[in-house]
This record gives structure tokens, C-alpha cells and sequence, in this order.
């Protein structure tokens, strides 16, 4: 490849612009650097969901409009429904009429941010029998805000069981979180910095995407 041309940007060795030419480069780097964040953030996100998918306990998580859009196996076995019955679901669907309004309640504390932990629930199964289950919730962040809920939920018939083992992991999801949301951050400030060189360059539009 010839050197005087990188990404779609010709550099001339004649009547050069010298600034112009170091932008260009300051932008073949931020893009490449980009693109190993962007890595970092999806092998990031793969361990998050694996973490989930192999908990003992079941993992549910909400979006903004109350909808089931994850659960692991765990979680179905503790439902007694399909995944295809809960995924796309309102999560109040699952609740007996009683414990609706601590629901909702919950619900909403953890969407302004707050982590709760030992929450008592009685839900429907498929059957038609209720069950009760213990349930800690915390949000998720994209970007610096939240945008949705994670509930792991234990079978309180085995709780005594699984209670010591559960603590750290509890920690570990914290931290996943963390990680995601600050990958996410980095992937966005670059982003940012590519946009304000490519409007310094002159050229509208966004390359590679």
C-alpha cells in the first residue's frame, strides 16, 4: 500500500499542509484505537452474559418499559414457563396481585439507581401455583445512565444453601457493570474526538460507519 495514502486520505509530499497531515494521522489512530475498545467492550460484554447464564440462581433483566428481555435458565426453571413465554413480557405478568405494588415500587428505585437486596416476592408459575422467591436488584448503565433493571431471583427453599456462595458474585456483577459502562464511555469519547477531527479536516461524513 502506498505510504502517502492511508484510509481513504491522500498525503502529498508537495505543498503539503503540515497540520492537516498530522490530523490525518491523529485520526488513522483514534480509529484504530476505536476499534481495540470496541473489542475490549464486546469481550466485556460476552463475560457479563456469561456470568449470567451460568448463576445458580436466576438472572432477569428489564428494560425501560418493564419488558423481560434476558433470562438464564436458572430463572426459567424457577418460573416453570418456556423462555419464549417470559422473554418480551412485563415482569408484573409474574407477580401475584399482592406483591404488584412492591413490584412496581422496586422497579422504579432501582431505575433512579438504587441497589436492593432481599426483597420477598411471591410469584405465579406456570402451573398455576405460587412461589415464593427472594430477589436482589441493581441497574444496568450504558453511557453513564440507566437503562434497565438486573433482578437475580433465588428459590428461598434453597437459599440456605447457596446464600454463602452467592455474596461474591453479587460484587462480580457490580463490577462487570462498571467495566461495561466505562468501556462504553471510552468507545464514546473517541467517537467524539474522531467527529471533531473529521469536521476539522472538512469532510461531513463519518467513516467506518
Amino acid at each position: 500500500m502506498n505510504p502517502e495514502h492511508q484510509n481513504g486520505f491522500e498525503i502529498s509530499g508537495n505543498g503539503v499542509d503540515k497540520r492537516s497531515i498530522a490530523l490525518k494521522r491523529k485520526y488513522i489512530a483514534l480509529k484504530k484505537s476505536m476499534s481495540r475498545k470496541i473489542r475490549e467492550l464486546e469481550d466485556t460484554r460476552r463475560e457479563f452474559f456469561r456470568f449470567l447464564e451460568n448463576q445458580r440462581d436466576g438472572a432477569m433483566i428489564v428494560d425501560m418499559m418493564g419488558r423481560i428481555i434476558f433470562c438464564n435458565p436458572a430463572a426459567v426453571e424457577i418460573w416453570e414457563y418456556p423462555k419464549d413465554e417470559v422473554l418480551k413480557r412485563h415482569f408484573r405478568m409474574f407477580l401475584t396481585l399482592d406483591d404488584l405494588a412492591n413490584g412496581f415500587k422496586l422497579y422504579y428505585n432501582v431505575l433512579k439507581g438504587e441497589y436492593s437486596t432481599n426483597n420477598l416476592f411471591r410469584i405465579r408459575c406456570k402451573n398455576g401455583s405460587t412461589k415464593v422467591v427472594e430477589i436482589n436488584a441493581g441497574p444496568l448503565h450504558e453511557f453513564g445512565k440507566v437503562v434497565g433493571a438486573l433482578s437475580i431471583i433465588r428459590d428461598i427453599s434453597i437459599r440456605k444453601q447457596v446464600e454463602r456462595e452467592n455474596l461474591p458474585r453479587v460484587e462480580e456483577f457490580k463490577q462487570l457493570d462498571r467495566d461495561l459502562s466505562n468501556w462504553k464511555k471510552q468507545v464514546e469519547n473517541l467517537q467524539g474526538e474522531v467527529d471533531t477531527l473529521l469536521v476539522e479536516l472538512g469532510r461531513g461524513k463519518k467513516y467506518g460507519k
